[in-house]
């Protein structure tokens, strides 16, 4: 079963056609990235209307809809709504901005454009599970993504900048099969690193420095989410401590991941242990998130997250500690929940790393 095979299984009797038009969801559908299109799904077809500039790679590439050149969209689809019989589309109504929601609905005159949460439900339903060929492209990035992190261990030196570890890292995951063409990961050094998201700068690696790199490759689409941080020279008694409690706050919290485990006391497992530790305020973000073909899904480990895991879910487990203006650790690993427990697909070593 192909993803608009599980669309149109959901759509059922109750939804008459559903429009996609945002790039993840686009892709989800067709398999190719492209800056613009739109795919159209009613009971038994599928059409992928694409421009010129893609439309010979659509032709080559995409299986599972019909290709169609869209030159003027809209007209296009309200014919094949009226070719169809169709009155009612629903749309994805959280990727479609309020101008692009009135404009399709004064084109489409006489068809109910159904802009309720509906279809967006039940897009993060079939996205939230992911089948054998999804799990085999996450875990060829996650094996690409540990064999840069054995490479960077070997590249790591003071002297060196954070946007020289960076842009090794997005070369070497290139190198070994990486879609991705960007090198924008975060890799946060010393003081930065009590930054969550802080990305690469120009400052120089010293003695004495964590490094925090959040990196992931892209296979068939599909990114990979991990994260180390490594001290360079040594460390104080202090960085020694707090690189111990996240450890233990992420292992805390694979204790607790199963099918049928609320997300939200997933979460409580490692923030609790981590704030009776004395780092309340210093772990402020959620503890992970699934990961697809964007980099953050559903469902989320956090303290307000109450879905509860299945089997199929990929999900994030990174607990940090940050000091402000000092020093941050994070350790963050990708795990698939399996029947009876989880899978955890990255291999790199979590123990304190000195070089």
């Amino acid at each position: 079963m192909n993803n608009i095979d599980k669309l149109q299984q959901y759509m059922g009797v109750h939804m008459e056609a559903a429009l996609i038009v945002d790039g993840s969801n686009r892709f989800y559908f067709t398999g190719m990235r492209s800056s613009a299109g739109a795919v159209l799904v009613i009971p038994g077809k599928a059409f992928f209307f694409i421009d010129f500039r893609y439309f010979e790679e659509a032709e080559r590439s995409v299986k599972a809809c019909q290709v169609i050149e869209a030159k003027n969209l809209y007209e296009q689809i309200g014919a094949l709504l009226f070719q169809h019989g169709i009155h009612r589309l629903s749309i994805v109504s959280d990727t479609m901005t309020i101008k692009e929601c009135r404009d399709l609905k004064s084109a489409l005159p006489g068809i109910e454009v159904d802009d309720s949460d509906d279809l967006s439900r039940i897009m993060d339903t079939i996205r939230r599970k992911k089948d054998m060929k999804e799990i085999g492209c996450l875990k060829k990035a996650q094996r690409i993504t540990d064999e840069a992190f054995s490479h960077i261990l070997e590249f790591i030196r003071p002297g060196i900048t954070e946007l020289d570890i960076a842009r090794e890292l997005g070369y070497t995951m290139e190198k070994l099969g990486s879609d991705d063409r960007h090198y924008g990961y975060i890799v946060a050094s010393g003081p930065n690193s009590s930054l969550p998201h802080g990305f690469a700068t120009s400052r120089v690696i010293q003695n004495g420095d964590f490094v925090t790199m959040d990196f992931g490759a892209v296979c068939g689409g599909y990114f990979a989410d991990m994260t180390r941080t490594v001290a360079v020279g040594g460390v104080t008694d202090e960085q020694r401590k707090i690189y111990g409690i996240v450890y233990e706050a992420q292992q805390r919290a694979f204790e607790m991941i199963r099918p049928g485990a609320v997300c939200s006391q997933v979460d409580a497992a490692a923030r609790d242990y981590i704030y009776s530790c004395g780092y309340e305020d210093c772990f402020s973000h959620g503890l992970g998130h699934s990961v697809g073909v964007d980099v953050h899904e559903n469902p989320r480990f956090n303290e307000i997250c109450e879905d509860i895991l299945t089997p199929g879910n990929v999900m994030t487990v990174e607990p940090g500690i940050y000091i402000k203006h000092r020093f941050g650790v994070r350790i963050e690993d990708m795990i698939v929940v399996r029947e009876g427990g989880f899978e955890n697909l990255a291999v790199s070593p979590k123990e304190l790393i000195i070089l």
